[in-house]
């Protein structure tokens, strides 16, 4: 548990604060995850085939919301977000805080910081990939390389989802996703504190970015990127009934 962690204050432009969910904690009968959720994501959950793609869902972005509310001192069902041109989920409204959301399987992620646009990406290692091909056809040649060196699949398939991760949280950062190609940046070697994505303008105009990996169980492999700069990443794990206590002592509304 996390009895200790606030919401008073935004992060520090040196921090980047991580939420780890265990997306498949059961709560209460009697909390109502909808109750704080838009329309357009009751309706999405809606969508999911399977119940428990559904209540993931749910869970995870109404603990979006109860962090997004917490910071900005609102209601979280009064939350507006929005995306940008290239469909990153943003703020309505113009704030120093940003964010970024990932989930796969039980495990959800999210990344809040002051530091400047961030992204955040996590896959869970068991999942079965085609680390070869995708990485033959989609990786810079180094990081194929590396890849096909690995000595069993096993292995091949954690050295894969460890780039993918990065490249992930570093394209949502820059907020284009995989709409750029997933080559245009090698995350093969540490310790990644200025990356730029290629076919920019010339380095006097190329963004910087900064990567690091989240600390996660064998299960799981996730990144975070930002601007380059001195930021540091402060993982914790947080409940749902950690996360209304807190937004309670500024609000107690729920």
């Amino acid at each position: 548990m996390n009895e200790g962690f606030q919401l008073r204050e935004l992060p520090a432009s040196t921090t980047i604060i991580v939420w780890m969910i265990d997306l498949d904690r059961p709560l209460k009968p009697e909390i109502d995850l909808d109750n704080i959720l838009s329309i357009e994501e009751r309706n999405r959950a809606g969508r999911f085939h399977f119940p428990r793609d559904s209540y993931r869902y749910r869970h995870c972005r109404a603990m979006l919301r109860l962090g997004l509310a917490g910071y900005l001192r609102k209601a979280p069902e009064k939350i507006e977000l929005t995306t940008n041109a290239q469909g990153k989920p943003c703020l309505a409204e113009a704030s120093a805080l940003h964010f970024n959301v990932s989930h796969s399987g039980g495990m959800g992620v999210i990344a809040f910081t002051t530091a400047g646009e961030v992204g955040i990406d996590v896959e869970a290692m068991h999942r079965d990939v085609e680390a070869l091909d995708i990485a033959s056809a989609h990786f810079t040649p180094k990081e194929a390389a590396l890849i096909a060196k690995a000595p069993t699949p096993q292995e091949q398939a954690s050295i894969f989802l460890r780039f993918w991760t990065r490249k992930e949280a570093l394209l949502k950062a820059v907020g284009c996703g995989l709409l750029r190609g997933l080559d245009e940046a090698d995350v093969s070697s540490g310790p990644l504190d200025q990356v730029s994505l290629s076919g920019e303008a010339d380095d006097n105009g190329k963004q910087r970015w900064r990567i690091r990996d989240l600390e996660l169980t064998g299960e799981f492999a996730g990144a975070v990127a930002a601007p380059a700069g001195n930021w540091s990443v402060v993982q914790m794990p947080v409940r749902y009934k950690e996360a209304v206590r807190a937004y309670n002592e500024i609000d107690p509304v729920l």
